[in-house]
């Protein structure tokens, strides 16, 4: 489950919103675009506190069109903390959205995650670390082509939050089961309201990968 991506910083952050909630530009924000796999950013892990896209209203019932004003920027500790597990619950798997664990935060508290890149360790094909010199299971690194900025779709419950995930494309099978719930820009209304589960079909959304060496 994905473990590390690596995040903007508050001021790129607060940059993106106002452009996604600019009518003019909010099919196609670019903030800090990059050639390559490099980049100033936020690394995040769980327990990492760092910032994140929430709405101003109830995602159970969402808003015609999101306008100036309607996100805001937040800082949150990833992960859920539970009393029956000493390691936070840093993922939310799509399809338990009626749990009672997830139920709160999936109708209500939806939040956005914005990064450059995404990290996912291979299930099986293993590699040496160049830290420690043991052998360990073999990390990817994941982007959208040609995208500077990936929006995950996230739940929240007070200053924390988790990142959901789903069932993993063609692009993502080799490397894991699962992939986190990559929303496009033109799809943050529909993140964000009432009709959410309709994008738990990620199938269609490319990822481009290489090992991290």
């Amino acid at each position: 489950m994905c473990a590390h991506y690596l995040g903007l910083t508050d001021a790129e952050l607060e940059r993106l919103v106002d452009e996604l909630t600019m009518q003019c530009q909010r099919s196609r924000a670019r903030v800090g675009a990059d050639d390559e796999f490099a980049g100033v950013g936020v690394e995040a892990y769980p327990k990492s506190v760092v910032p994140i896209i929430v709405p101003k209203f109830d995602t159970a019932v969402g808003v015609p069109e999101l306008e100036p004003g309607s996100l805001e920027t937040a800082r949150a500790q990833w992960g859920f903390e539970q009393q029956w597990t000493p390691q936070p619950v840093f993922n939310t798997r799509i399809e338990s959205a009626d749990k009672p664990m997830w139920r709160a935060p999936m109708e209500h508290d939806r939040c956005v995650i914005a990064c450059r890149w995404f990290y996912e360790s291979h299930g099986s094909e293993m590699a040496v670390s160049a830290r420690t010199g043991r052998k360990i299971k073999q990390q990817y690194v994941f982007r959208v082509p040609d995208e500077p900025v990936m929006l995950i779709g996230g739940v929240r419950r007070g200053s924390q939050f988790s990142m959901v995930t789903t069932q993993a494309n063609a692009d993502m099978e080799p490397i894991h089961p699962r992939m986190p719930l990559i929303v496009r820009q033109g799809e943050l209304d529909l993140w964000l309201g009432p009709d959410y589960r309709a994008l738990a079909d990620r199938s269609d959304i490319p990822l481009e990968s290489k090992p991290v060496r």
